[in-house]
Order: C-alpha cells, then structure tokens, then sequence
C-alpha cells in the first residue's frame, strides 16, 4: 500500500540585522536550489569591491585559510552541496537570502563557493514568475529599491567579518576529525591534520600527488570511497513499494 509520510525538514538558518535592514539566510538543498535558478537573473559583481576584499584578506592576521572557511561555513550552513566543479572547486554552498525592509520583503539567493583556490560570492535576484526574467540578460545592475550595490557591497563586508569572527569564536569548542580536499586544477590541498588547519600550494604535479599519497597512507582520503549497497537498496525498495 502506497503511503505518504509527512516529515518536517531541519534546515540551518541565520538571521543578521544591518543598517535598519533584516536578513535572513536560509539553507537550501540541490533540488531547490536548481528550482530557483530557473526563476532567477545574476546580480553583477563589483569588480573592484571583491578587489579590495581580498586585497584586505592577504593584509589580516585574521584571515582565514580554505580549511578554516570550510569548516566555519559547514558549522553554519551544513554539510557541501555537490554542484561545485570537482577539478575547480571543492565546495558549494547555496543559500536563500530574505530581505526584509520597511518598504517590503524581497527574495534573493547567494551562493559561497571556491573556484581554484579563490573564494566566490555570487548574488541573484528571484523572481515569483518565471516569465518576468529576462532570458536574454546574463547578468544585470542591481535593483536599487531592493538591494542596490551599496547594500549588497555592505552585506558582503559584513559576511566576511562575519565568517571571520564565528570562526575565531568556535575553533577551540569543536571537535573536527581530520580531513583532506583538494583543487586539481590548481595543485591546491587543505585541510585538517595533527591538530592543524592547513592550506598548501604546490609549483610541480608531481609533488601535488605525491602528497596526496601521503595523506592516503595515513588514512586520509579526499574522496573517501564510497559503499553504495545502501543508495542501492532504498530505490529499490521505493520502487518495490509502487
């Protein structure tokens, strides 16, 4: 007999108050995320903005390293969606962001993830109807009465900071286990191990994997492999049931 079984989802949430403005930052999974992307238009970035940004990462002594950010946005947001490029990235974190204004609230997504060895933060507006996006449009100025570029550059100053400070805050509470990602693309590992966060660069292929290898014959595995009897055994069992 076939059954529906209601459940109520956990979803990480945070809520940011920002010059008179309330933000919301819902966690969304892939199936949602690839929904809104279809009723969305890409916010244009401010180039030099980001310029500065990471001008102002490589001058802090608080900066932190892709291990640490991982770490900081997994204990925020959840575990990595998998839509990040597995030869450019090694993270991918999809969110919903609610504005609330006196004048009205207002649906955007962001989206924090890294693409050889660089952190992206990327914004888009949604749109309730598909039929309102421009199709044509790639990218597009901000909408001012929404989020106009001071704003969204005043939210993302403050995201940073904030990513930055939750991190310094919980580091010596939280238990992690040690772990390995890597960016292919640009001979790129980082991670956690003997108690340190670590980020590494290498000039030459063959160092890069030789020390892939390493961390293997330790037991730490960038990809750990992956027993897929029980992914198996639930379609088949949801499909016995129909």
């Amino acid at each position: 007999m076939k059954q529906v079984v209601r459940q109520v989802k956990e979803r990480n949430k945070i809520e940011l108050q920002l010059q008179n403005i309330q933000y919301e930052l819902w966690r969304l999974d892939d199936s949602e995320y690839r929904k809104l992307r279809q009723n969305s238009l890409d916010i244009k970035d401010d180039s030099n903005f980001f310029r500065e940004l990471y001008f102002s990462e490589l001058l802090s002594e608080d900066k932190l390293n892709l291990a640490e950010l991982f770490i900081t946005l997994t204990s925020l947001f959840g575990d990595s969606s998998d839509l990040f490029d597995q030869d450019r990235g090694s993270f991918y974190f999809p969110i919903l962001l609610v504005i609330k204004k006196e004048i009205n609230t207002f649906f955007y997504f962001i989206r924090i993830f890294d693409s050889r060895g660089w952190i992206c933060y990327q914004t888009s507006k949604l749109f309730e109807n598909e039929a309102d996006v421009d199709k044509n449009r790639i990218q597009n100025e901000p909408f001012e009465q929404e989020f106009s570029r001071q704003e969204i550059n005043n939210f993302w100053s403050y995201i940073y900071r904030y990513l930055t400070e939750y991190f310094h805050s919980i580091k010596l509470n939280i238990s992690v286990e040690p772990f390995l990602k890597r960016i292919d693309s640009n001979f790129i590992l980082y991670g956690y191990y003997e108690h340190q966060y670590f980020e590494e660069g290498y000039e030459c292929e063959e160092l890069y994997w030789a020390r892939i290898q390493y961390f293997n014959s330790v037991g730490i595995h960038a990809w750990p492999p992956q027993n897929i009897k029980p992914i198996l055994q639930t379609i088949i069992s949801e499909i016995a049931d129909k």
